[in-house]
């Protein structure tokens, strides 16, 4: 009997090791991002990603953990075109993939980033852009407000979200003129911006179309974009600065899944529409 009880409980303890065995894997599959899929060549050289995870539908973490979105959608067949490299994933909150970028954890930045000066000053942008980011005034349609340019909101409160494009244009706004706007840097989510604008605790915000449409339907607002666009812009991807060579190849990737058809697809499948022009 002593012996049988020793055997059952080694058999326990062999179980139980390896149960916790299957589950570390399981969870270390869960967790991290591994190398695309999509190429084998084992002679390939591994990019590291940099790339949010909270901002649907462009980039985020679905219900099991994995990063999915647009973002994610056109990396993956720039990285099918490009057999020379393998991908692999790291995800960030939006205000620490630069600082990644710039203590070269990543080889690439990809957040639907738009030009601005502070940001070309530190990286090397892309030349093709892939998605437009065209931005706008946008008021509650119920409200009377009526903002034609940025002029007509001195004085006015704007929501923007900190470190956004959005946000440098109106700073840079204010800088260059007297009669200032209030910017109002909110962090409550898309929710509470669309209550802000309804009750007037701000007057509006600078948005894309794209945004307009999703909020509507989203929410059931009633949001409006007023006058000419305040920015024409695309976004682009991030690299450092003597990091030509690889920028080249991506833009050539790009290039060609515009020429083809397959950004458009993606835009349609993941935004909901063509968002690309």
């Amino acid at each position: 009997m002593k012996i049988y009880s020793i055997f059952k409980i080694y058999s326990i303890l062999g179980i139980a090791v390896l149960m916790t065995l299957l589950l570390t894997a399981c969870g270390s599959a869960d967790t991290a991002e591994e190398a695309s899929a999509a190429n084998n060549d084992p002679d390939a050289k591994e990019l590291v990603i940099g790339t949010g995870n909270a901002y649907q539908p462009f980039v985020y973490l679905d219900e099991n953990g994995k990063l999915t979105g647009y973002e994610k959608a056109v990396l993956e067949e720039v990285d099918n075109l490009l057999p020379q490299y393998k991908f692999k994933y790291e995800s960030f909150e939006f205000k620490n993939v630069l600082p990644a970028l710039d203590a070269n954890k990543v080889d690439l930045a990809a957040h639907q980033y738009e030009i601005n000066e502070e940001r070309q000053e530190k990286y090397l942008f892309g030349t093709v852009g892939y998605t437009d980011y065209t931005s706008y005034v946008v008021v509650d349609g119920d409200s009377k407000n009526d903002f034609q340019t940025l002029d007509d909101l001195a004085g006015k409160k704007v929501h923007t979200s900190a470190g956004s494009n959005f946000a440098y244009l109106l700073e840079q706004y204010n800088k260059e003129h007297n009669n200032k706007i209030e910017i109002v840097y909110g962090d409550g989510g898309n929710e509470v911006l669309i209550n802000n604008l309804q009750n007037g605790t701000v007057d509006a915000a600078l948005l894309t179309k794209y945004d307009v449409d999703k909020l509507n339907k989203q929410f059931s607002a009633n949001l409006v974009t007023s006058g000419e666009p305040v920015n024409v812009s695309k976004t682009y991807y991030l690299y450092q600065k003597d990091n030509t060579k690889l920028q080249k190849e991506i833009d050539g990737a790009l290039q060609e899944l515009i020429d083809n058809g397959k950004l458009a697809e993606l835009s349609e499948e993941y935004l909901g529409g063509d968002f690309t022009k």
